[in-house]
């Protein structure tokens, strides 16, 4: 890693938010009680975020509903990923020349 300088560097990472409840489905109770258990069983979307921080922050990113698959995954890399990089390369390089 010392190899590269730290404006180099960047991280991918995954999150993703769920609505759904966590409590069980089914309770203990006594002998012949009736089991309760009180509380909200709340529907929602699953959300998946990808994003690719650096040192100047989050500098790629995207949300989508649902579970993040490995074609939107590769896409994302191809598509965001790397055009930013590239990008950055250009930058570096051309800053660089001197005329």
């Amino acid at each position: 890693m010392s190899q590269y300088d730290a404006t180099e560097i960047g991280f991918i990472d995954e999150v993703s938010k769920d609505e759904r409840t966590l409590g069980w489905h089914y309770g203990h109770s006594l002998r012949g009680k009736w089991a309760h258990a009180h509380q909200p069983f709340v529907h929602g979307c699953h959300v998946s975020l990808e994003a690719l921080l650096t040192l100047d922050g989050i500098v790629a990113c995207t949300a989508i509903k649902g579970s993040m698959m490995k074609e939107l995954f590769l896409e994302w890399l191809e598509f965001t990923v790397v055009s930013y990089i590239s990008s950055y390369i250009l930058g570096h390089l051309m800053s660089l020349i001197t005329f």
